[in-house]
Formats: structure tokens, C-alpha cells, sequence
């Protein structure tokens, strides 16, 4: 299946080039000159190359060339490496022969300073004209170890390819192969990306049979809606993993000086992976560690893990891990608890985790551990094996022969390892070259990557994508209408005759300019009533005093407006409202986020909200199960399921206004942000009703006044 996110032939000539120019290489060489032309011969690439160099003749025995132009082809790619103020020139030439792939790999362009800005615009101008498509600038470019290509000015380690497609934003990752224990098969540094980037090398790596696992090093995207409609494609048939860097505030300041990235906010970032099945890890140790899981391991496809330990300790630490990342310790059956007890001796009783060394005590070992390890691989309450050994230094059986038999007995289930010593990392080497068991330098790592494993099969791998579908009773051209027709900036208590336009209920409710006609209004809901004042300054009206509730008469009414508008002077007017008494408060919202769109909100609301910080994100719109996976991972949510015995909330309702709040965000990009808290949940089968929101509104200068 080719996805439509990149042209396969454009894309061919970078990764998979028949002859390659390099313009601007140098002539010095040896260790240390980072010559990309050295680099190719080395790295064994058997294509046609052409130094482009008008001050020598021949650089290691390859003819040069004064210019592109007097080459005897038109080369599949160009290579430039020259300095900054010679890339527009030498991009133009480029064009002009016919050359429809160039790598840049020259730094200080828009990343720098406003005259590399100007130089970067000047030569993209000319590739756009020609209809020539570039990676870079500031990149190493890219590596394809299965056909021994290599752009890249650092020398890069002739290796066995391995079924890893690596994306990154430095070439860091190229340039060691990914990680120390992993290795690569193809792999691209998109530097600034500001032609091709991330969206068309994920749709061309996931693309290619010979990848199973691909990883992403980003700081950040300026196409993040392409990025997540085409990931949640990929993920559905192959693993992408994505460390995604720049989360601080200073992080994301440093980004911008190294590739021009905007980092964005990293809890939408968080929500559009999860949304689009995209594992994301913390740190270099856990991308190493889950694409070693993913490259050597089997599917775990239940999450009962069996710890074969050759030290209680350890197993207790085996135990904690589990219970940090969610898995389970799997429970052994009665026949498997019989044969243990036939092993160990009388006063030890066999559980899991299943510490072998008493059950060794007078037989040789590596037979024993043998026998109790088969035992417990095969019962079938049993999804995944770690095994925790030490490296002897001197004395002990070969932990290396141990391990790799043990590999061999059964496919069908991951088996990890913590091995212990100072020999573990010589072990760890040797064992996985079969990519039959992975091996980790501490129990807590050993079980992050199963856990990881175990996310992927079990909620991302071959699911099935269920698309929004727009529910009845969503007034688009009501909204538009409303929404052209509102003020500057904040809309007043027309937010919610926009929410009503999306068939989201509303407690009813009348504006006021006065005490008395607060009365009146009052009088006209029928009571109780809630008085509110409203502006552009009061976002926290509990805190200003801007709020009354429960008022019984015109009397309490008349006097709350009167002590509201004394204490918030700053008040573009009053509103009354039908007080509604009880109900769980929850807080809706939405948002046009620069880089994915528009994004909803969902958590507990009231005056709580920013305190207790229980909120999910998504991207807009949602389907209804996106919707309920959200409020699945709020805590709100076991509230709404009825907590110590309170009544239920009304689940249904509020994923019913979620939904259509989706369909508002989306369909109307002018709201730039959207507030609607509390929404009160009240008691299953009577619904959802909107007591507050707040909308701003773009297209306009925004005013601070009324």
C-alpha cells in the first residue's frame, strides 16, 4: 500500500541515488576531514560519483568537475556541502541541469540569523521553480545501509542491516547507528525540513517490506495533522516509535536556534500520538530498549509476565516493575505448582516469582534452571518470561550457552533477560545476534519494554480505524452566522447559543445592564437563579466574586447583581441564569493548536479544574470511541462511574457533548479557544447541561473592553 504522502520516484533518488554529485567536496582526506566522498567509498556504495571541485582534478582517484554543469549526466541527487552564502548559487545550478533531488547539508540558514533566512528563501525559490525537491539544510542527509548509501559528512560504521527505519532532527542518530545495542536499515536527518520533512520519509519508510520497526527523533512539526492522519495509518502494520524532544519551555527556545522547529504544546503532542497509535518514550535508553523489544521479541499479546529468578531480591525487584507499568504476575497452574514442588525441597513453596536457586541445592544448575524455566514458559497462564542470571566473573556455568538454548524452546512467547555482571554487556552482544531474546541491564527496563510491546499489540496493531461521523442536530451555518455577526475577541453569553447551534444543551438564561432588570429576568426564568458577571477579564469569576447561585426571589436577586458589580467593575454586564442544583463538573474545551489543528479538552471542571490538573486531550473531530477513550483515562471519569456509592453521571450524555463540541472546533477554525466549565453531568438517563462558557473568537483585533 503506497500512502499519498510522498512520490515514491523523488523519494528513490535520495535513498536509493544510481549517481550521486557531491558538490563542494573537499580535497583533503583521511581521519577526521568528514569527506562525504570518502565516506561513500568506504561505507562500499557502488554507484556513480561525481566530485564537484574546480580546484582539483581528482580526489582519491575519482575525476572532479568545475561545476554540475559539465557533468556527463544528470545524477540522480546532489550532495552540497559549501558554504552558506554559495548554496543559492550552486541549488541554481542545480535546477538547471535537471537535478531533482538535493541534499543541503550546510548550516546557518534560517535556524541562525535573518541573512540565512534570506539564503535559505533565495535557493528554495529556485528548487521550488524547477520543481526540484530538497532534505536539509543542516543535515547529514540520508543512510541506507541495505544498499550502502551514505550522504553524511561522519563516518558511519559498515554493519549488518537490520529491519529499522530511523527519522530524526539530528544525525546524531545516524551517525551511531541509532543506538549502541540496536543498529539501522534506513535512516534520514531532516535537519530544518523545510522542504521535505517527517510526514513524506514516515509515508516512504513505512512503505518498505524489509522495516519493521520505525523510530522518530522530533523536536518539532509544522504539519502535525498530516503527520497524525498518515501515523495512524503506518501504526495499524508496523510499530513508530517517536522521542520527542523540546517539551521545556527552554527546550523548545534551543529548538528553534538548531532547526528553526517549533516544539508546540507537548500535551497535544501527547495526545495526537496516542490518538494515533504512536508509542512515545521518555529518553535515548527506552527507544534503544523498545525497538531492541520489537526487533528481537514475539508478539505479547496478554500481559501476564513469569519472573525465573536466580536471586529472591531481584525477583522482588522484577515484581515492582510489573506493578509500575501495568503488567500482571502471572498465576502457575496446579500441574506446573506440582512439578516445581517435585523440584524444590520440602520447606520452599514455589510461586512466581520462582526463585530457582533453592531448587538447585545439590543438582547441577544450568539443567535445573533449565527444567524450571521450560516448565514455566510452557503453562499456559503464562504470556511473557523474564529471567533474571548473574555473569560470573571466574566460576559458574556459561550464562551465554544458557541463554541462547533457552531462546530456542518456545517463539510463541517474549523472553527477557537482566543479566548481572560486569560480562553482561560481551553476554547481551553474543545472545541477540540470533534476535531470538533481548537482554536488559535492569529489571525495570526489561519490563518498560515488554510493557511496550504489550501497548502496541494489544490497542494498536491491526485495529480498525473508526472515523468521526458528524451527529445529527449540528447547525454549522447557525454557528458561522453567529460567530460572524459577534464582537471582537470574547464573545458574551452568546457562547452559549453556539453551543445550543450544536445541539449541546444550556441551562437557560437572559443578559442584564442592571440590578433591576436582573429582577426581571429572574422573575422570568423562575427560580432558583444563578447571577454571573461577564467579560473579557473574568475567567475565574469564583475568584473575583462574580458569581451568586441559588437565589430564591427577585429580592436575592437585585441584591446579588448589585454586590457582583461592585466587585468587578471591569463587568460588561450581568447574567441570569436557571440555577441548576446539583451535578458532576466537568470542563469541555477546545482549541486551534498551530500544529494539529483544532484540539478538545476534556477533565474535571468547576473550580478544581486547574488544581487538581485531570484533563486528556484530543484531536478534533472525535469518533465516539476516541471520545470515550478520553474519558476513560481521566480520574473524573471513576467519579462519573459512581464513586462510594454516589449515582452514576450521565456517561452517555457527555460523550454525546464531546463529541458535537469536536464538530464545533473543527467545523468553525475562527474559534481560537473554547471553554465550557463547569459542564454539569447529572445522574444517568437526564443528560448534560452547560452552565458556563467562554469563546474567542479570531478574524479580528481583540479588544480588552467590552
Amino acid at each position: 500500500m503506497q500512502l499519498p504522502y510522498y512520490d515514491r520516484e523523488i523519494m528513490d533518488r535520495f535513498f536509493r541515488p544510481r549517481a550521486v554529485a557531491i558538490v563542494g567536496v573537499s580535497r583533503t582526506t583521511g581521519a577526521g576531514t568528514f569527506n562525504i566522498l570518502e565516506n561513500l567509498l568506504d561505507y562500499g556504495y557502488t554507484g556513480r560519483l561525481y566530485p564537484v571541485n574546480p580546484n582539483a582534478a581528482e580526489i582519491l582517484g575519482v575525476r572532479c568537475y568545475a561545476s554540475v554543469r559539465e557533468l556527463p549526466e544528470v545524477p540522480d541527487l546532489a550532495i552540497i556541502t559549501l558554504p552558506r552564502h554559495l548554496v543559492p548559487q550552486a541549488a541554481r545550478d542545480c535546477a538547471k541541469t535537471g537535478i531533482r533531488a538535493i541534499i543541503v547539508v550546510t548550516q546557518g540558514f534560517a535556524e541562525a540569523d535573518a541573512e540565512g533566512a534570506r539564503l535559505q528563501e533565495e535557493f528554495l525559490a529556485a528548487l521550488r521553480t524547477a520543481g526540484a525537491r530538497m532534505i536539509g539544510p543542516n543535515t547529514l542527509g540520508t543512510v541506507n545501509v541495505f544498499e550502502r548509501f551514505s550522504s553524511s559528512f561522519a563516518p558511519i560504521r559498515r554493519t549488518e542491516p537490520l529491519p529499522t527505519g530511523m527519522i530524526c532532527q539530528t544525525g546524531f542518530f545516524l551517525a551511531v547507528d541509532l543506538a549502541p545495542s540496536v543498529g539501522l536499515g534506513i535512516g534520514v536527518d531532516v535537519g530544518n525540513a523545510v522542504d521535505l520533512g517527517v510526514v513524506e520519509c514516515l509515508g516512504y519508510l513505512a512503505d518498505d517490506d524489509r522495516l519493521q520497526v520505525i523510530a522518530i527523533h522530533l523536536e518539532g512539526l509544522d504539519r502535525g495533522r498530516e503527520f497524525f492522519e498518515l501515523a495512524r495509518e503506518v501504526t495499524r502494520r508496523k510499530p513508530v516509535l517517536v522521542l520527542k524532544t523540546a517539551r521545556s519551555a527552554a527546550g523548545a527556545e534551543v529548538a528553534g536556534s538548531h532547526t528553526g522547529s517549533l516544539a508546540g504544546e507537548d500535551a497535544v503532542y501527547q495526545a495526537a500520538f496516542d490518538q494515533a497509535g504512536v508509542l512515545r518514550v521518555g529518553d535515548v535508553d527506552e527507544l534503544d530498549d523498545v525497538v531492541k523489544a520489537f526487533l528481537h521479541l514475539p508478539p505479547l499479546r496478554g500481559k501476564r509476565v513469569a519472573i525465573v529468578t536466580a536471586t529472591g531480591g531481584g525477583g522482588i525487584m522484577a515484581v515492582d516493575a510489573c506493578s509500575d507499568y501495568g503488567l500482571e504476575l502471572a498465576t502457575f497452574g496446579e500441574g506446573t505448582l506440582a512439578e516445581l514442588r517435585a523440584i524444590a525441597p520440602s520447606w520452599f513453596q514455589p510461586g512466581n516469582p520462582m526463585d530457582v536457586w533453592p531448587a538447585t541445592i545439590g543438582k547441577p544448575y544450568p539443567p535445573t534452571f533449565a527444567h524450571i524455566f521450560t516448565l514455566i514458559l510452557n503453562d499456559p497462564g503464562v504470556d511473557a518470561v523474564l529471567c533474571i542470571g548473574g555473569a560470573m566473573a571466574t566460576t559458574g556455568p556459561d550464562l551465554a550457552d544458557f541463554i541462547e538454548a533457552a531462546a530456542g524452546l518456545q517463539r510463541d512467547k517474549p523472553i527477557v533477560w537482566w543479566v548481572q555482571g560486569q560480562s553482561a554487556p560481551e553476554i547481551a552482544a553474543r545472545v541477540e545476534r540470533s534476535r531470538t531474546v533481548a537482554v536488559y541491564p535492569s529489571p525495570e527496563r526489561a519490563v518498560r519494554a515488554l510493557a511496550r510491546l504489550y501497548e502496541y499489540y494489544s490497542r494498536v496493531h491491526g485495529r480498525a480505524i473508526d472515523p468521526p461521523v458528524a451527529v445529527p442536530g449540528l447547525d454549522a451555518v447557525a454557528a458561522g452566522r453567529r460567530l460572524g455577526a459577534t464582537g471582537p475577541g470574547f464573545m458574551g453569553p452568546e457562547a452559549f447559543d453556539l453551543l445550543a447551534d450544536y445541539g449541546i444543551k444550556v441551562a437557560p438564561w437572559g443578559r442584564a445592564a442592571s440590578p433591576a432588570e436582573a429582577g426581571r429576568l429572574a422573575d422570568a426564568l423562575g427560580y432558583p437563579v444563578a447571577v454571573k458577571a461577564f467579560g473579557p477579564g473574568l475567567v475565574h469569576k469564583s475568584d473575583r466574586g462574580a458569581v451568586a447561585l441559588d437565589l430564591r426571589s427577585r429580592q436575592e436577586a437585585e441584591a446579588a447583581a448589585t454586590s457582583v458589580l461592585e466587585r468587578c467593575p471591569d463587568a460588561c454586564g450581568l447574567l441570569v441564569q436557571r440555577f441548576v442544583p446539583a451535578g458532576y463538573e466537568v470542563i469541555l474545551g477546545g482549541k486551534q493548536d498551530a500544529q494539529f489543528g483544532p484540539v478538545v479538552l476534556l477533565g474535571t471542571g468547576g473550580v478544581l479544574t486547574e488544581l487538581v490538573q485531570d484533563v486528556c486531550l484530543g484531536l478534533a473531530p472525535l469518533s465516539w470511541h476516541e471520545a470515550a477513550r478520553m474519558l476513560g483515562k481521566t480520574r473524573v471519569f471513576q467519579v462519573l462511574s459512581g464513586l462510594r456509592g454516589k449515582a452514576p453521571g450521565d456517561v452517555d450524555a457527555l460523550l454525546g457533548c464531546l463529541v458535537r463540541l469536536s464538530w464545533l472546533v473543527a467545523n468553525h477554525p475562527e474559534i481560537l479557544e473554547l471553554d465550557v466549565n463547569p459542564l454539569l453531568v447529572l445522574p444517568a438517563g437526564q443528560g448534560c447541561v452547560a452552565v458556563d462558557a467562554r469563546v474567542r473568537v479570531a478574524g479580528r483585533e481583540e479588544t480588552v473592553g467590552c
